[in-house]
């Protein structure tokens, strides 16, 4: 009974550090990697984010994987080196990669000096369009040109692009090198500001903004596109710049998670990056403009089920993740304790039948021993019940008797003995005070 309980509170341990255990890993913090295009502001967000969860020690923990460019930054991805990437839509997207955060949206500004009569996107065809330089601040990359210029016919042949460095801005507006400049970047960000500025102090008065009134019909033909309004005043106030609304073409800078990511991991990752959005915002401000993607079914770029089910408020707790395997284990366990009792009540058994088959023996020890006619006879039987003795009282016997077993066994064993003594006694002619007593009764003494 003894090595039961204890069997049992072994047990109930084990279980405890298993659960324990369990909750360990399950509490653990999980590090991804995430690959980003060096010396970016997303870079930087990203930076700041891995500064932000490691100090606050949260369950996500961040190691920047910088890369060439973001192509490099999209073809981790696909290639399996890492689970998480930032990228560009207009520059490259992932094929095996599904959103996961936008960390900011990039507006097409078309700027022309003051003056310009260009007042529509379509009036492009045959100017010169300048672009800023990789490094330069508020960049156009070269593909995003191409595609709105070729939408409105605009070819290279008749619509010569001019790349430039921020500080030959100015020149080139004053000296008709471009006509106007083509800047990306989050509406009222302050690298399109600059450009923004270069091209009033160029034309000596407000700038033109010129719209992309077919953004809609652009974001259609490419999932790269989004339409975006650029608010007026976005620019400065006095005067407003832009003097209205300005509708154009926009692209977002995403991280983006491989569809093979498991579900709960992509929701905490977004979890934790909008819980912490004003600690990282305090360190890259640009942190303030990240925002949630559309969770609607057939968008153009998927969203990743697992962010989508963490905005959508349908992330399943830790019971409904695993609530299969608890009822499972549980039903293992309780068969398995099932099992462990009858086992034990089986061995108890066995015990209990092998000390009743001592006291047994013993009992026809006591009848052999009063119906003994040699000392040779009660020679054997004592050797015997020496024999029981021993076997009774090895270890594993021992621990298996129970307190009215013990004294069973005793009081067998002591009659044995008695019968024993009595009996050698007998045959040996020598009486004991109650047999000499009875003797001198018997002869008249």
């Amino acid at each position: 009974m003894r090595r039961s309980v204890m069997g049992l509170i072994a047990g109930g341990m084990a279980l405890v550090a298993i659960a324990g255990l369990a909750g360990w890993l399950y509490e653990r913090p999980t590090t991804i990697q995430v690959a980003v295009a060096r010396d970016t502001e997303e870079h930087r967000v990203i930076v700041a984010a891995s500064q932000v969860m490691a100090r606050q020690r949260e369950k996500i923990r961040i190691r920047v994987m910088p890369v060439d460019h973001a192509t490099a930054s999209a073809a981790a991805i696909d290639s399996g080196d890492v689970d998480f990437a930032v990228v560009r839509t207009d520059i490259a997207l992932p094929k095996t990669g599904q959103t996961a955060v936008i960390l900011y949206r990039s507006a097409a500004i078309i700027i022309a000096p003051s003056g310009s009569p260009l007042k529509h996107a379509t009036d492009l065809k045959g100017k010169r369009i300048g672009f800023l330089q990789p490094g330069s601040g508020a960049m156009a990359s070269l593909d995003l040109l191409e595609r709105l210029l070729t939408y409105y016919g605009a070819t290279a042949e008749t619509t010569p692009r001019v790349q430039l460095k921020f500080d030959e801005l100015h020149d080139a507006f004053a000296s008709g090198r471009i006509d106007a400049i083509v800047a990306v970047g989050p509406p009222g960000s302050g690298a399109v500001a600059d450009v923004v500025n270069a091209a009033a102090a160029a034309g000596e008065g407000a700038p033109v903004f010129i719209p992309v009134t077919e953004s809609k019909a652009l974001a259609q033909l490419s999932p790269a596109f989004e339409t975006v309004v650029v608010p007026r005043g976005a620019y400065g106030g006095a005067p407003a710049l832009p003097a209205e609304d300005i509708e154009t073409v926009a692209v977002s800078t995403r991280l983006m998670a491989r569809s093979s990511v498991r579900d709960s991991l992509v929701g905490d990752v977004t979890r934790a990056l909008f819980s912490e959005r004003p600690a990282i915002a305090a360190i890259a401000p640009l942190a303030n403009r990240m925002e949630a993607p559309a969770t609607a079914k057939g968008s153009a770029i998927p969203v990743h089920p697992g962010a989508a089910a963490y905005l959508d408020g349908e992330e399943e707790t830790f019971f409904e993740k695993y609530s299969d395997f608890i009822y499972i284990g549980a039903m293992l366990l309780s068969v398995l304790a099932s099992a462990a009792a009858g086992l034990l009540s089986r061995l108890d058994s066995s015990r209990r039948m092998r000390t009743e088959a001592l006291i047994a023996n013993l009992l026809e020890h006591l009848a052999s021993a009063r119906g003994a006619h040699t000392p040779a006879e009660l020679d054997t039987l004592e050797v015997d019940a020496d024999r029981i003795l021993v076997d009774a009282l090895q270890s594993d016997n021992a621990k298996a008797f129970e307190a009215h077993r013990v004294t069973a066994l005793g009081l067998a064993l002591d009659q044995v003995r008695l019968a024993i003594r009595d009996r050698r006694g007998a045959i040996q002619g020598e009486t004991y005070p109650a047999a000499r007593e009875k003797s001198r009764i018997v002869s008249g003494e």
